[in-house]
């Protein structure tokens, strides 16, 4: 474990140096906390940075996310990780590999004393830790738990509010706001994170709003979708930072993609990636459909056209998921033959 109070030795990854616009994309995880005994997945976080991968998430949810190419199935019960303890527990088994949460949702995280959570996970880390943020969309979560998931639209507002609180606490300003749905008064982030600037990640991509305040607060965006549509959302970000003033290129941009699976065929990944989503509590079917839905359930070449693609859109890092059980086959593949032929 680095010592508290020291930088990590980070060259690459989102707390290092901006690649050059020429260099390949990087490869991060979002390891599922799902589905999984407790030491597996302090091991898969173990695992995740002895092959040299860029950045390790955690998810924050309190149920399990099933789904397919028609989009998730919601209200399912089953184990469930927390997210921000797992975090914590990966600081201590680690030494290099950035941290961060893949992302809170402000409906169920007060925010004020998530900034306060993540500055101690950057110290705990030696200055590793970044801050991920979100609006939350996971309905039956919230009714589950005891939270207000708000009409969309409310959501956002929520969000927008909290985000900004965020962003003012992490500059090191006391934060007071009397908002219509996050207060605070006279809020100070005292000690301050290790690094002069911890990142807030702010993950979404919502043309009208929540790109709109990734321009703002965000030092690190996780978007989604295609290539061609990552591309799109990224040059309509850059509309939003022009409209304010501020330079793109200071938001490292990230894509959160489905999990990675590669076989010598796209018949045999399929089946594999089937077996490994079937573990996590859904119907065979629904889990060969969602594995029959993904594009990166394929040969090593098409994967690497893909993540080339992404990068070509903008994306300087794809954040995987990553479910148990581990993928041993396809993590040593990335890290050794996608990331030469990336190269």
């Amino acid at each position: 474990m680095t010592p508290a109070g020291s930088a990590p030795a980070v060259g690459s990854g989102l707390l290092g140096t901006r690649p050059d616009p020429a260099d390949p994309i990087r490869i991060g995880f979002q390891i599922w906390g799902q589905a999984v005994a407790w030491p597996d997945l302090m091991a898969a976080g173990e695992r995740v940075e002895a092959l040299g991968f860029a950045s390790l998430f955690a998810n924050d949810h309190f149920m399990p996310i099933l789904g397919d190419a028609s989009g998730p199935v919601l209200g399912a019960h089953g184990p469930v990780f927390e997210g921000w303890m797992t975090l914590a527990s990966w600081a201590a088994r680690t030494s290099r590999i950035p941290l961060g949460v893949m992302v809170s949702g402000v409906g169920y995280r007060n925010v004020t004393l998530t900034v306060k959570m993540a500055t101690a996970l950057d110290h705990a880390s030696g200055g590793r830790a970044m801050l991920g943020l979100g609006a939350g969309w996971h309905e039956p979560e919230h009714d589950a738990f005891g939270y207000d998931a708000l009409s969309l639209g409310d959501r956002i507002g929520r969000f927008d509010e909290a985000s900004r609180l965020a962003r003012t606490m992490l500059d090191g300003t006391p934060a007071s706001q009397d908002g219509r749905w996050v207060r605070a008064h006279d809020a100070r982030n005292d000690p301050p994170p290790v690094r002069d600037r911890l990142p807030l990640v702010i993950g979404g991509s919502g043309e009208k709003r929540t790109l709109r305040i990734v321009a703002r607060d965000a030092d690190i965006w996780n978007g989604e979708g295609d290539p061609e549509t990552y591309a799109h959302k990224s040059r309509v970000l850059a509309e939003h930072c022009a409209a304010i003033g501020r330079d793109p290129d200071e938001i490292r941009q990230t894509v959160g993609i489905p999990p990675i699976c590669i076989r010598p065929s796209r018949a045999a990944a399929v089946d594999a990636l089937a077996a490994i989503l079937a573990r996590q509590g859904g119907e065979p079917a629904l889990a060969r459909a969602w594995a029959g839905s993904s594009p990166l359930a394929d040969t090593r070449d098409a994967v690497v056209r893909l993540l080339r693609a992404w990068r070509e859109a903008g994306a300087e890092e794809a954040v995987v998921d990553l479910p148990s059980p581990l993928d041993d086959e396809t993590l040593e593949c990335l890290a050794g033959p996608v990331r030469e032929r990336l190269a």
